[in-house]
């Protein structure tokens, strides 16, 4: 018994150092992975060969909670490449692990230390099949995990120090390579006054190689002041920057070799606030100040030549704003320097009409695209506008971009003005040449046309001659047409350019004016009234068209005009003007040439025709002389052969024994001829009365058909002499206000006119009428009136025949159509010749409508 118990504590004695072993094994093997440079596959192969284990895995989960595979035993290269899915996955993914059987051990190793966070790994162990360990050897891969743990916290603390040593020595090289690097010369002092370091710039600026050895700050700082113009200043700011930890400056170092040195001296402060020393750069500023010099002189030298320049220069960045501004533009803007500094030109300097303008065109001119040569406007102060002539350069960097743009212009104000003015005064010079010209043409085509019209005594052939002057050279197409007195018009001529006659070689018809149209020549005549139209609208109002071979269609013109020949307020006739498109069109100028040859035509015309009417008037005077010396010769011879008679008797003695019916009919013979004499003097006094405007009326209430019953009994005897029957129809009473004598001349005129004319026919005589108008008609039956004279016998001296058949002296129906105008009425005639003629008289029975002073409120009777 005690035999068996020697045995099992032998047999326990050697599984626990056998255990022992191999944890001591396990162990040491783990302790490698205080190295970070060692892999964790060697201690996990390790493992597995203890243990007997098929694969075992190393696995870490990080804060996000992403897996991943620090080390493995068992698994292949393929393997290991395979991702890892999320914690909550229920297996990994690989091959090796999907063998049956497999018995799975899970050692986790948590509480990484400090720094880990969340961090966590787990050992996992893969055999075959349950291991046939004892179960001590749980315990002990529990232990291990336990070491491993604490191999891996000692792991990363050796990585971390590993990179902070690494880290350190890259700062330290790297500073060590700017500082070496750098253009200034550093120098690093602790705060106890020793020299830390320096690079070799330092050594170099000041060539105090021995001093900066002997890491003696205060030696340094002694040796330095002797090299410096002011030594005592710069000991006093370097002990004043020691003296405040905090403090740091700018200094600049004039040495007595004529060097300048910017110093710079600033503490050297943890991010903690942990404080170091002192840092002093030094940079040797010689050459830029030299340059700086240098270029302040160049600017100045610039400054001067741009201000002293009469061109307006100007410098914009690429927005616009200006940078530079010299005098010549100051003076022009009234603006300074000062005041448009770093604003955008078109702000002020632009009429607020261009400024969006401007600055679309700025930028496309800033990206070096836009023209180089163009003129604008400048808004000065006070608010006058500028024309500068612009020429634009861009300055590109380096880079390539625009720096810069520089503008160069001249005022051209006054320039373009002078300009301005010269091209006015020479157009002024060209138009007065031109006007010159064209008067001079008019002119001479005016006084040429005056010499075809001054002595032409039938103006049908002058202005014939005076449309085809216009044809040569004022018109292309020209026509002119009369009026007569009875405003019947005539078309004199027509005449055509050889413009017009090569472009319709064709017979052109002209249609006659219509004296109702809207436009054209008749429209002239009927009103008198000029017309112009310089764009040819309406053309077709000239009734032109074309005729022959070339076709049919209206003659278009281009510009025509119509103006009236007016003369003493009368139109006598129009004359047509038209262009074609070779031509060009009329205007102003040319429609008063127009008017103003039209003055001189109607004046010829007036002339021509005043002088027919005068050599007319002339015979007609002489016919009426002839006609008065034959009335009056008559009744004189008449009464000297009954006076003769008498007087024969008387000187005889026979006259107290003559009979008296011889004595009777001589003096009856006297009187009647004495009557008749009185009659042709008054006759002719009333003709000369009317024509002065002498001719008196005496207004009163006149019955009308009672006078023309007394008159018609007054005249029996002539009418029992000519055998003539007169039949009177008025037996209405007509009353109204009248001049009894003159009414009564009315009608014995018209009487007297048909007893002569009405060769013994019966004479009917009518007075009707209405409540405004009383009407007298008197009717013959003789020879009648032709009807183109129809209207002439109602003037002076004028008769329908011959004064050799029928007497009297040609003034009767010319009396009687005065004074019925004269009282306010109308006398008309119709007659057919060969059967008699009918004389109307209508006459207003309150009386002319302008009464004589004394007669204004004389009421007509209301009717009969």
């Amino acid at each position: 018994m005690e035999e068996h118990c020697a045995d099992a504590d032998h047999k326990l004695t050697e599984e626990r150092l056998a255990l022992l072993s191999v944890l001591q094994e396990l162990t040491v093997a783990a302790l490698d992975l205080l190295n970070p440079n060692k892999p964790a596959d060697s201690f996990l192969s390790r493992v597995a060969e203890r243990l007997g284990c098929m694969v075992v895995l190393w696995l870490q989960t990080d804060e996000q909670g992403r897996v991943r595979l620090q080390g493995a035993s068992g698994l292949s290269t393929a393997s290991r490449q395979l991702p890892i899915p999320g914690p909550s996955a229920p297996e990994l993914p690989y091959p090796e692990l999907a063998l049956p059987g497999l018995v799975r051990w899970s050692v986790p190793i948590v509480d990484l230390g400090p720094g880990a966070g969340h961090v966590s790994s787990t050992l996992l162990l893969y055999f075959d099949r349950e291991p046939l360990l004892p179960r001590q050897y749980r315990g002990m891969v529990e232990r291990l995990g336990g070491v491993l743990r604490t191999a891996l916290i000692h792991r990363q603390l050796f990585a971390r120090t590993l990179d902070s040593e690494r880290d350190l020595h890259q700062q330290k090289t790297l500073f060590e390579s700017l500082s070496e690097a750098s253009v200034e010369g550093i120098l690093i002092a602790s705060p106890d006054g020793r020299i830390l370091t320096h690079n070799r710039r330092f050594v170099e600026m000041w060539g105090l190689e021995e001093e900066i050895q002997s890491a003696s700050h205060a030696r340094l700082l002694h040796a330095i002041s002797e090299l410096v113009e002011e030594p005592a200043r710069f000991l006093a700011r370097a002990a004043a920057f020691f003296e405040h930890v905090n403090t740091s400056g700018h200094d600049e170092l004039r040495l007595k070799d004529g060097r300048v040195f910017d110093q710079y001296n600033a503490p050297v402060v943890s991010a903690d606030g942990v404080h170091y020393g002192r840092a002093v750069y030094f940079r040797d500023i010689t050459a830029r100040q030299r340059t700086e010099r240098e270029l302040q002189r160049e600017r100045d030298f610039s400054s001067a030549i741009l201000d002293t320049a009469r061109a307006l220069v100007i410098v914009l960045d690429p927005e616009g704003r200006i940078v530079r501004f010299n005098r010549a533009c100051q003076e022009v803007t009234g603006y300074s320097f000062e005041e448009l500094r770093c604003t955008h030109f078109w702000e002020r300097l632009q009429p607020p009409e261009e400024r969006e303008r401007v600055q679309a065109s700025y930028a496309v001119l800033a990206t070096g695209q836009g023209p180089e040569q163009y003129e604008g406007h400048w808004l000065t102060r006070e608010g006058e506008r500028r024309l500068i002539s612009w020429s634009s350069n861009a300055l590109r960097g380096e880079s390539g971009a625009v720096e810069y743009v520089i503008g160069t212009g001249i005022d051209i104000t006054e320039q373009r003005r002078a300009e301005q003015e010269r091209d006015q005064t020479f157009q002024r010079e060209q138009q007065a040449r031109a006007r010159a010209e064209a008067q001079e043409a008019r002119s001479a085509l005016l006084a040429e046309a005056s010499g075809l019209l001054a002595d032409a005594l039938a103006p049908e052939d002058a202005l014939r001659s005076v449309a085809a002057l216009t044809v040569q050279r004022f018109a292309d197409w020209c026509t002119v047409d009369l009026l007569d007195r009875d405003h019947c018009f005539q078309r004199i001529t027509e005449a055509r350019s050889e413009a017009l006659r090569a472009v319709s070689p064709g017979k052109v018809l002209c249609a006659p004016p219509d004296l109702d149209a809207a436009h054209g020549p008749g429209r002239v005549l009927r009103l008198g009234e000029p017309e112009f139209f310089p764009e040819g609208c309406p053309s077709a109002a000239l009734g032109c068209m074309r005729g022959g071979q070339e076709g049919r269609g209206a003659v278009e013109f281009e510009s025509w005009m119509s103006v009236p020949l007016l003369a003493r307020g009368h139109t006598l006739g129009a004359i047509t003007l038209a262009r074609s498109e070779a031509s060009g069109r009329y205007g102003p100028a040319e429609f008063a040439l127009a008017q103003e040859l039209a003055r001189r035509a109607a004046m010829a015309v007036d002339n021509a025709r005043l002088y027919q009417q005068a050599q007319m008037a002339i015979g007609l005077r002489d016919e009426f002389l002839s006609i008065a010396s034959h009335e009056l010769k008559t009744p004189v011879t008449s009464l000297q052969l009954s006076v003769q008679g008498l007087m024969r008797l008387t000187r005889t003695g026979a006259l107290r024994t003559a009979p008296v019916e011889t004595v009777t009919h001589s003096l009856e013979v006297i009187e009647r001829q004495a009557k008749r004499m009185a009659k042709l003097v008054n006759t002719l006094l009333d003709v000369s009365r009317i024509h002065a405007g002498r001719l008196e009326l005496e207004l009163e209430e006149v019955d009308l058909a009672a006078l023309v019953r007394d008159i018609a009994a007054r005249f029996a005897p002539e009418l029992a002499t000519s055998s003539t029957r007169l039949l009177v129809r008025a037996d209405t009473p007509m009353p109204g206000v009248w001049d009894r004598s003159r009414l009564d001349q009315i009608v014995t005129n018209l009487l007297s006119n048909a007893i002569k004319y009405g060769e013994g026919r019966p004479i009917e005589i009518r007075v009707e009428g209405d409540d405004v108008t009383a009407r007298l008609e008197v009717r013959d039956q003789g020879i009648g009136i032709p009807a183109e004279r129809q209207v002439r016998i109602f003037h002076a001296f004028e008769r329908a025949v011959s004064s050799r058949h029928y007497g009297g002296l040609g003034l009767g129906l010319h009396i009687v159509n005065q004074l019925v105008e004269r009282l306010g009425g109308s006398v008309r005639v119709e007659s057919e010749a060969g059967r008699g003629a009918t004389f109307t008289v209508e006459l207003p029975r309150r009386g002319p409508s302008v009464s004589p002073p004394g007669l204004e409120g004389h009421a007509a009777p209301a009717g009969p």
